[in-house]
């Protein structure tokens, strides 16, 4: 063999062995690499805040804790609702669609031991209610018969504090426009949730 071929041979031998030469090296390394950036770059995934029903739930009894609330301040807080209504000429409470199940607290002005909380429970509905729908939920009416208050939040729960999918009057004209109707909102998939005030 004379040095040429020699040469030939030795050039051929250390491109082979290179990494990206065709060797079994390359092969290991191509199928290991892309496994190891899936691992280093996989995202845990967050649990969206759903899951709650329509059904009544009483803190302390069907779970969660109770709250301790004054039930003189739950009352007042449909009260309050009510008056929102009358004096704002019936406006509705929306919740647009979104991802996650919001909850967001209700405009009650000097509520002492209460907050009322509404709560997205299908999100991609587009939820729209009366303020006297929320106050009946609580209470079960400004004129509330005992079984109508019976089956409130503040009759069934007391102060116990609870939550409940939105008790719906479908006969209030609110429902019935024109641009409630074309804006593709639903009275639905909200519930109402009695907790303590945090700074009480």
């Amino acid at each position: 063999m004379n040095i040429n071929a020699a040469m030939q041979i030795f050039c051929l031998l250390v491109l082979y062995a290179l990494p990206g030469s065709g060797s079994g090296l390359k092969s290991s390394r191509s199928r290991d690499t892309p496994l190891k950036l899936r691992a280093e770059t996989k995202a845990p995934m967050e649990k969206r805040a759903c899951g709650e029903t329509n059904g009544r739930v009483c803190y302390g009894v069907g779970g969660g804790e109770a709250q301790n609330i004054d039930e003189a301040d739950i009352a007042y807080a449909a009260s309050y609702l009510r008056y929102l209504a009358d004096n704002n000429n019936n406006p509705l409470w929306t919740m647009p669609p979104e991802f996650d199940c919001s909850e967001w607290g209700l405009p009650i002005a000097d509520a002492g031991t209460v907050l009322v909380l509404t709560k997205h429970i299908k999100p991609r509905t587009n939820s729209s209610v009366t303020y006297y729908d929320l106050a009946r939920t609580i209470d079960g009416g400004a004129e509330a018969t005992s079984a109508q208050l019976a089956e409130s939040l503040l009759g069934a729960c007391g102060s116990g504090g609870g939550m409940m999918g939105v008790t719906i009057d479908d006969k209030n004209p609110a429902y019935n426009t024109t641009a409630y109707k074309a804006s593709g909102a639903r009275p639905q998939e909200l519930v109402v949730k009695i907790v303590k005030a945090p700074a009480v």
